[in-house]
């Protein structure tokens, strides 16, 4: 008899695998498919925030704010060991910049709430050297300092996977959806999938697709509906620069309130380095890898520069990348920066559902909201949410280092095979990783090439690209053991591994 899901996924970022554990948990058949591997887009490629979005109060978007900041509460204090509360300081370097932010504090925390992450408060200067020493004291009057959050991307990812799969979910890495098939009447009822690695085709048959392929929608309505021109979603590109911890020593993430193109700019600490950014330019077609343009580079650095006591020049970048932002067309849009965060629902002649929009901190609104529309729709049997307060795969409070800290609960596994190799070394001297931590991501974490490895099960590409160019061939070899490959197998995975490694180091 032929197995049929109730709903096949789409994507395997931060909204498809929202909206997986939204599915299994209240109990549906489901399965997910990424062309890729999980979050190889847009999704390992955030500024590490979860927030209400304090810059979009100048937009009014009060809406999206509020629901920023009560989802910000959720995505906390259900994965503890992925995200955390992030004291932010805002310098003033006038009384017109420091009203402004009091004003905006202040309704920040208002319309946060009962939801509030940490107590705001406004320093005089001598106090804000004391926290950001390296702040360019010229002209400076004070800050304030408010709490968002923060938190590893991919390793959310690989959270929420698990927890998907504890669920009874499917989800499979490397299978690319190449075509629909439908009824007498035109509706979906199942997918043609290419297994990519194994370059086989399967057939799924499943009561409800979504497509939650983020800058890529368009592609699929255009599977969906050939001959048409879909155009739902633009996209934008945000570059980040990250440097030794050093530049900028501070236990506080800096908002820099305001750059020439009208946005804001964080220098964040994150995993013992300091990401900088992000940029924001609307790019005509969207790139699963995208490059950082000169101009972006360029314009970080000024920034920084504005700000720093000491000059931060090239040479300090340890790795660089740049993702694309899914935004929700509007009908004019001329700035992406001003283009709202707002997510919205599409339900094609197909039955096909399309979540589009929306940002990292309410991914689980969003799936909410996506398994709710079905619902309405009669796509679906009626279910309840429950993932508000659902604590997420590995959830612990034990306090741990990075980067066991991540595993949750898991950790005791990369512990067994610290003993069962022998090995408790890290995989270099720049790098916080351990040797186990490889096994444990090809055993428990579907990770199948090199990249998975260095780019988003560890976060080494990220953190220093030439340290984990130096690390891949002792990390091919550990995998191909693993996965019983061969000696092509190591030399194939080096050479693209590099290839892709060179885009994350900055030229001189």
């Amino acid at each position: 008899m032929t197995e049929i899901y109730d709903i096949a996924i789409i994507g395997g970022g931060a909204t498809g695998l929202g909206v997986a554990v939204e599915a299994a948990s209240r109990g549906y058949k489901t399965i997910l498919f990424e062309s890729h591997d999980f979050g190889k887009g847009t999704s390992s490629k955030s500024t590490k925030l979860v927030h209400g979005g304090i810059r979009y109060l100048a937009n009014f978007d009060f809406k999206l704010v509020k629901e920023g900041l009560t989802e910000r509460y959720s995505f906390i204090n259900n994965a503890p060991h992925i995200a955390k509360s992030q004291p932010y300081l805002i310098p003033f370097y006038s009384y017109a910049e420091k009203l402004k932010y009091l004003v905006g504090i202040y309704l920040y925390d208002f319309l946060a709430g009962k939801y509030k992450i940490g107590k705001s408060k406004f320093l005089n200067k001598a106090e804000t050297i004391a926290i950001a020493p390296h702040l360019n004291q010229n002209k400076l009057i004070g800050s304030a300092v408010y709490y968002d959050g923060q938190f590893d991307d991919t390793r959310m990812l690989v959270t929420l996977m698990k927890t998907f799969e504890s669920f009874g979910g499917e989800a499979l890495n490397y299978h690319n959806v190449i075509g629909f098939i439908k009824d007498s009447e035109y509706k979906i009822n199942g997918l043609r999938v290419l297994d990519e690695i194994n370059q086989e085709e399967k057939q799924i048959l499943t009561k409800l697709v979504v497509n939650a392929t983020g800058t890529f929608t368009n592609s699929i309505l255009n599977l969906d509906e050939p001959g048409e021109e879909h155009n739902k979603v633009t996209a934008a590109q945000g570059t980040h620069l990250v440097f030794n911890a050093d530049i900028f020593p501070s236990n506080h993430a800096i908002l820099i309130p305001k750059t020439n193109d009208d946005r804001v700019l964080f220098i964040l600490p994150w995993r013992g380095k300091i990401v900088v950014g992000t940029t924001d330019i609307s790019v005509k077609q969207p790139q699963l890898d995208p490059q950082p343009l000169e101009s972006e580079i360029d314009f970080i650095l000024e920034t920084i520069n504005q700000y720093s006591t000491r000059l931060i020049n090239r040479s300090d970048i340890k790795s660089m990348f740049a993702g694309q932002r899914p935004l929700v067309k509007p009908e004019h849009a001329i700035n992406t920066a001003k283009i709202s965060r707002n997510h919205e629902i599409i339900l094609s002649m197909s039955n096909l559902i399309t979540i589009v929009g929306g940002k990292w901190t309410i991914y689980r609104k969003m799936a909410e909201d996506t398994i709710n529309f079905a619902i309405k729709k009669d796509l679906l049997s009626a279910s309840t949410s429950m993932t508000k307060s659902l604590k997420l795969f590995g959830y612990t409070t034990e306090n741990l280092d990075y980067p066991l800290s991540v595993y949750g609960t898991e950790y005791t596994k990369i512990k067994e095979i610290q003993q069962e190799l022998d090995d408790d070394s890290q995989l270099h001297p720049r790098l916080p990783y351990f040797t186990a931590e490889i096994i444990y991501q090809v055993r428990f974490e579907k990770a199948k090439t090199l990249e998975d490895i260095l780019a988003r099960r560890t976060r080494a590409l990220f953190l220093d690209a030439k340290a984990a160019i130096e690390i891949c061939p002792k990390v091919a070899k550990l995998m191909a053991k693993e996965l019983n490959m061969d000696s092509m197998w190591i030399h194939n995975q080096i050479e693209q591994f590099r290839a892709i490694a060179a885009q994350y180091v900055v030229k001189l």
